[in-house]
């Protein structure tokens, strides 16, 4: 009798996921993109206006497959305050241009995309140890309208980071290292709602070359998920099979900036 129950609640249960499955309409596969090999070179500046503030620009170009292929290009204008010694505000927006692959023609066009961010940072030094959380929402803006069933056209984040600092007595070198996770906070209707996109660990050192210059180096490890949908319709365009395909990719970023400060 013991054994005949469990076989009935688990016929039950079977059909309760499949009506699930079946009244949610959406088909989920999940697999790992190739890993890959990519490279970070910018170079900004920083301008005070009047005490504590600050006029910031930036430019930086990315590299993909194996360090083979420009992909995107940053260029960065914004502002910076530091209300105190242990907290500071950031504003600013970024004009990206990416290489992206057209899923009708399978061709490599650049898409020309918007962000706009805020960064909240609080500070603490301990001795030569500067410790710094900083949370970040932002907005990616894709002005040419993709298909809000599938993406947003107005990708909303928010990202938080976490970093430790070390000043090496009697040189001018700082290594670091830091962990940042990026959560959406929205998604396409079929998008499956928010989820973490990225998970990143960094290792680098900074080195402060004058008191108006300093250059870093550094190391990341990304593990990035992303979601795609596809739609499949019929004669009279209507959708009758939606396709949610989720990818884990394992990057490897090997990045360099060159940092300037007219406040001496």
């Amino acid at each position: 009798m013991d054994r005949l129950r469990l076989l009935t609640l688990s016929a039950v249960l079977f059909a309760a996921t499949g009506a699930a499955t079946a009244q949610n309409g959406i088909n989920i596969i999940e697999r790992n993109s190739l890993p890959d090999i990519t490279a970070r070179v910018d170079a900004g500046i920083e301008i005070p206006l009047f005490d504590d503030f600050s006029f910031i620009a930036n430019n930086e170009l990315r590299f993909r497959d194996n360090v083979s292929k420009i992909d995107r290009n940053y260029l960065l204008g914004g502002f910076s305050y530091e209300t105190c010694d242990y907290f500071s505000i950031d504003a600013a927006y970024i004009f990206m241009s990416v290489l992206t692959l057209d899923d009708a023609s399978y061709k490599e066009h650049w898409e020309l995309r918007h962000r706009v961010y805020l960064d909240l940072k609080g500070k603490l030094e301990l001795g030569r140890w500067n410790l710094s959380l900083t949370e970040r929402p932002l907005v990616n803006i894709r002005p040419w309208g993709p298909d809000p069933m599938a993406l947003p056209k107005y990708e909303w984040l928010i990202r938080s980071k976490l970093q430790a600092e070390y000043e090496i007595p009697k040189t001018e070198l700082s290594p670091f290292a830091f962990t940042e996770i990026s959560n959406t906070l929205n998604t396409g209707k079929y998008g499956g709602g928010p989820f973490v996109d990225r998970i990143r660990f960094c290792l680098g050192l900074a080195w402060e070359v004058s008191d108006l210059s300093e250059i870093e180096i550094y190391y990341y490890f990304d593990i990035r998920n992303s979601r795609d949908v596809d739609f499949t319709h019929g004669s009279d365009g209507s959708i009758y099979g939606i396709f949610q395909t989720r990818k884990r990719q394992y990057i490897h970023v090997f990045g360099l900036s060159f940092n300037f400060s007219l406040e001496d």
